[in-house]
């Protein structure tokens, strides 16, 4: 190899800046590539949680909406709401006669109807709250005393930070609670406009979470003329 050669594979050769230059250009290239990719599957994640919810919701209603849709207003009926808080949120329960049960074997057959109970319970560990159904068969006679208060059924929905139920009144009141009375059994004494609101942690700190609200009047309410 002559001395020409030898130059000439000299100058084909990176210097040290070329080389620090070509670094930072791939690692700059990389960060935004990870950037991106990191964006991306927060985002994925995200409209998976918020699907999720909203499957939740949706389920929860449906159960919910179908049993007041099926309020028993016999002889005997219930229909009681009452309004608890936990902190600024409401956590209320719903107690009233119905003929929709939950069938959990297909040889099961209805009972006749059912004494339905909604509440909630607050988890220790999220500080959430979570909403069970709970049903019983209504026995003429029965009194409130019989149903077992430890027994909270199944749960229907979980990770809520509020649970609450509406009622309005003949008069076009919106109140918090409701009581029939134990004689009263006339229609007139049931409301006639019933919402139910549902709010959902989403996992945020200082959140007001993600509410789900809907409205329905119980069969045989007429509304004010």
């Amino acid at each position: 190899m002559n001395l020409r050669d030898s130059i000439h594979l000299t100058k084909q050769g990176f210097t040290l800046l070329e080389v620090l230059m070509a670094i930072a250009i791939f690692a700059l290239v990389m960060g935004l590539a990870y950037g991106s990719y990191n964006a991306t599957f927060r985002i994925i994640n995200g409209a998976g949680a918020q699907a999720e919810v909203y499957s939740k919701a949706r389920t929860t209603m449906e159960r919910i909406q179908e049993d007041l849709e099926s309020f028993f207003p016999g002889e005997d009926m219930i229909f009681t709401g009452t309004s608890e808080s936990t902190g600024e949120y409401r956590a209320d329960t719903l107690r009233f006669t119905s003929t929709s049960q939950v069938i959990l074997h297909p040889d099961q057959t209805p009972i006749g109807h059912t004494i339905i109970h909604y509440q909630v319970q607050t988890d220790p560990e999220t500080n959430t709250l979570s909403l069970y159904r709970s049903e019983l068969l209504a026995l003429p006679g029965a009194t409130d005393g019989e149903e077992d208060d430890e027994d909270l059924g199944l749960l229907l929905c979980d990770q809520l930070l509020e649970v609450a139920f509406d009622y309005r009144n003949r008069d076009g009141d919106d109140v918090e609670e409701w009581e029939n009375g134990d004689e009263d059994t006339a229609l007139t004494s049931l409301p006639e406009q019933i919402t139910i609101s549902l709010r959902f942690a989403d996992g945020q700190e200082e959140t007001t979470g993600t509410l789900f609200k809907t409205a329905l009047t119980l069969p045989g309410v007429k509304k004010r003329p």
